[in-house]
């Protein structure tokens, strides 16, 4: 008997439709696992005539699990909820193979797949292209939904990885290969309407991220799974840019076109049975760490990732700018910066060279897996192609598995502590950055904070490859200067200021709470990029609490004015709860402007005793700093003076010569 389990969550409609498929099948076990409170379905499943798990669960594997410990039946199927069965004569047939053949231990068949571009396509098992056996890296080597497999397999693969939120079917069938089951292809006719609108359909970034994770825990990152993945990650990005230049149509006919010839070449290809060719051994794996006695020439070679050095002002971009910059025009070794800038051959001298690797896309095009896929490819082919010697890379980004020494800066684990705000970014920072230090000679940490953060997160990681070099500040840019041309260009008079992008995590609120503690207070004045949703809710916040004509939105601020901005305000205020490094502070105590900070993550170490710190959850303690440093002249210009004073330990010069000799370490 075969026991078929469909898994759902609040979803009666595509769970009557499933469900209803199953009406003239006869012999087979019925489980139903709901996950949810739906009344609608609960009042369905009360009538249901089969085995009704009605409880909370943790995710799909969960569900998958309960579903399995249930069964009766010597064989089950997953039938997810929206899928439809289309051949009843499918079960009776893989039960007759299975019961002739007991070496078989699943039977698995085509689907068609409901596809929100292209409507119903036909998918065919996984072919082989360049290797005997269909490559585990690019993708299920058969259709879940399709198999039927002896109950008893799951004795030696064990059950669904709780860990794995999407991807758990393609773990599980890893350890199917590992454990060298066979399957048997039956290959008639589709089976199975699969209902396109899943959550692997919605988020297949990461579903690629769990399937490298799950290749890398199974021990299967093998030459062949590592090219799989990246042609899957490639196909994926293509697709990802048709359909976002308004070529759905042109992509919906070339999925039907490849699958088309898919079919037919199915129908003339013996499709393997046995994929005991997928060794539990890697065939190759390219070296996790780069030797440290690395061959070098009479001439170093350093190549620099310059992937953030465009026109748009941020902090990750200043930091990479002037450390490239002073890296190409004052290192006395040959260095190439690769970017996607055009500004990047005008801002520097002929004397350095840049490059733009292949696979270009444009610097504006905010794309995160196109991006990374950059990186993985591009420059990759970049070093290969130049022969470098040392790739440096200012930020958390850099080449998987790499074949020369690679050093990444780490400026904090943001992700972490905010995923809302960087959703994109946390299945980076979760699944590929551990492989991406791990691979790396040495990690620079811009504090000592961001240090402590990055070995309590990956614990796996030698304390010794990780490098304090705090950023830096340009004191010939950011200095006190006497000139009044805030009042002339803005009206400001007697105003505190407030710099940076403006995000959740910034903490303005508390500046305007403070305020209104201080009724006779000065000005606040705002500078940084500051729109949508958050703007609208600081905005309204204002309004309540009536200091809406006491706040002035400045927007960006260009750098020929900023240090006038921060020279001419009573006090800088950073009420930040978490930074890796604070940018702002630094330049602010360069031009003399007393400041006021958060006492969170990194920003004691970095203001020292040169600033006024604060609880940022604490109003009344930020509000009594202000009026501190506003109305006491000694305390005011006590701070003043230490600020520049201070400053000189964060010049991007000093920077610059750790960072080189860190090179130097490394090349000799």
């Amino acid at each position: 008997m075969i026991s078929v389990i469909t898994v759902t969550y609040n979803n009666y409609d595509d769970l009557y439709r499933t469900l209803y498929s199953l009406r003239n099948v006869d012999g087979i076990e019925k489980i139903v696992v709901n996950g949810g409170d739906c009344k609608k379905t609960k009042d369905f499943l009360n009538n249901f005539n089969g085995i009704n798990i009605t409880e909370p669960d943790d995710g799909i594997s969960d569900a998958f699990n309960k579903g399995v410990l249930a069964s009766t039946g010597e064989k089950v199927m997953f039938l997810n909820s929206g899928d439809v069965l289309l051949s009843p004569d499918y079960l009776k047939e893989a039960e007759t193979v299975m019961n002739f053949n007991q070496q078989i231990s699943f039977v698995h068949s085509d689907l068609l797949y409901d596809d929100r571009i292209s409507g119903n396509i036909r998918l065919t098992a996984l072919q082989p292209f360049f290797f005997r056996a269909p490559s585990l890296g690019r993708g299920m080597p058969y259709h879940h939904q399709s198999m039927i497999v002896r109950k008893n397999v799951f004795d030696k693969t064990g059950l669904f990885n709780l860990h794995y939120k999407i991807s758990m079917d393609f773990d599980w069938v890893c350890r199917l290969h590992i454990h060298g089951l066979n399957g048997y292809y039956w290959n008639k006719e589709p089976v199975v309407k699969m209902d396109g609108g899943g959550i692997s359909a919605v988020k297949e970034h990461l579903v690629i991220w769990e399937s490298l994770r799950a290749l890398k825990e199974n021990q299967l990152m093998t030459l062949k799974n590592i090219y799989g993945i990246s042609v899957r990650t490639l196909f994926f990005l293509a697709r990802q840019t048709m359909e976002n230049l308004g070529m759905s149509e042109i992509l919906g006919s070339l999925k039907k076109k490849k699958h088309n010839a898919l079919w037919k070449r199915s129908r003339d290809l013996a499709i393997m049975q046995n994929y005991s060719e997928v060794k539990t051994k890697p065939e190759h794996i390219f070296p996790t760490t780069a030797p440290s006695n690395w061959a070098l020439s009479s001439q170093k070679k350093i190549g620099l990732n310059g992937l953030l050095i465009h026109d748009y002002p941020t902090g990750l971009s200043r930091y990479s700018y002037e450390l490239i910059r002073r890296i190409l025009t004052k290192f006395k070794g040959s260095t190439i910066a690769y970017s996607n800038s055009p500004e990047l051959n005008d801002e520097f001298p002929e004397s350095t060279s840049s490059s733009v690797p292949p696979f270009h896309y444009p610097a504006n095009f905010r794309s995160n897996s196109v991006r990374l896929s950059w990186e993985q490819v591009g420059l990759r082919y970049a070093c290969f192609r130049d022969k470098l010697d040392l790739l440096y890379s200012p930020i958390a980004e850099g080449i998987l598995f790499p074949q020369l020494p690679q050093i990444i800066t780490i400026h904090d684990l943001l992700p972490f502590h905010y995923p809302s705000l960087l959703p994109r970014w946390v299945p980076y920072y979760e699944y590929f950055l551990p492989s991406i230090i791990k691979g790396s000679t040495a990690i620079v940490c811009v504090s000592e904070f961001t240090r402590q953060e990055v070995l309590e997160r990956y614990p796996k990681v030698p304390e010794d490859k990780l490098k304090v070099i705090h950023g830096g500040v340009d004191l010939k840019l950011f200095h006190p200067r006497s000139e009044r041309l805030i009042n002339e260009k803005f009206g400001l008079k007697d105003y505190i200021l407030c710099v940076g992008e403006v995000r959740p995590y910034k903490n303005i609120e508390i500046i305007f709470r403070a305020m209104k503690i201080w009724p006779d207070g000065p000005q606040l004045a705002i500078s940084g990029k500051i729109t949508g949703e958050h703007k609208n809710k600081l905005v309204k916040l204002a309004h309540s609490l009536k200091i809406e004509n006491r706040i002035t939105w400045l927007g960006y601020v260009p750098d020929n004015l900023l240090p006038n901005l921060y020279s001419e305000a009573s006090a800088f205020i950073f009420p930040s709860l978490y930074e890796g490094f604070g940018l702002p502070i630094i330049e602010a105590m360069a031009c003399g402007c007393p400041t006021i900070s958060s006492n969170r993550a990194s920003l004691t170490e970095i203001g020292g005793n040169a600033a006024q710190f604060f609880d940022p959850l604490e109003i009344y303690d930020l509000a009594e700093s202000i009026m501190k440093v506003c109305e006491n002249t000694d305390f005011s210009q006590r701070l003043a003076k230490r600020g520049p004073e201070h400053a000189k330990n964060f010049k991007w010069e000093k920077s610059f010569k750790k960072h080189m000799k860190l090179f130097e370490t490394i090349l000799n």
